[in-house]
């Protein structure tokens, strides 16, 4: 099953990717996917979990390629009293990281799409049942704000998917839609060229 959830993840993501490069080819023409910049910072995100809701913490760190794909690494952490099934004050702990993708669609403006997919390996701690492993995909989509050049602010909406738990909480329990805050620090140097046909 998480082979299965890994692998069209990822299909999606550069299928997506593939596709919309391809567009931006025509707008701004051809350009290089070399190493073009640094970005990092935090993830704000509310989401529910039973009948609570709750405020996720969260980091990322990533290499930027053609000013448009981002590839690192990002982590997710909620600790709360839930009130699960009509039961309050039950304590629950749930962290996870991996993997991140991002791409954002014509990054110079200073409003622009951007499209993300975070999965990898965690721990969900329940009262009473001790720890359990699972697995994560989540993809969001949203729109970036360029506020200077080294601070962006990402607004996104997504939805959480978690597989193998094997504790009282089941998976769809542990599922849900979130919306998302990211605040993004760095740089991306180079410049957007317009490509030169050579006929």
């Amino acid at each position: 099953m998480r082979t299965k959830f890994c692998f069209l993840a990822l299909s999606l993501f550069l299928f997506t990717f593939s596709a919309q490069a391809q567009r931006e080819e025509t707008v701004l023409g051809s350009r290089s996917l070399g190493f073009s910049g640094v970005w990092g910072g935090s993830k704000h995100q509310l989401t529910r979990f039973g009948n609570t809701n709750n405020y996720v913490n969260g980091w990322h760190f990533g290499l930027e390629f053609g000013k448009a794909l981002e590839i690192g690494m990002a982590g997710y952490n909620v600790h709360d009293v839930i009130n699960w099934n009509n039961q309050p004050n039950q304590q629950f702990d749930m962290k996870w990281k991996g993997l991140h993708l991002g791409y954002g669609l014509q990054n110079y403006r200073a409003v622009h799409p951007l499209f993300n997919v975070d999965l990898g390996g965690g721990k969900v701690k329940y009262e009473g049942e001790g720890e359990d492993r699972i697995f994560v995909i989540q993809p969001s989509a949203g729109i970036e704000i360029n506020i200077f050049r080294w601070f962006h602010l990402g607004l996104e909406g997504g939805y959480r998917f978690v597989t193998d738990s094997d504790i009282s909480l089941s998976d769809r329990q542990l599922s849900g839609a979130f919306g998302q805050a990211t605040l993004k620090f760095g740089f991306s140097w180079g410049r957007y060229r317009k490509s030169t046909s050579n006929n």
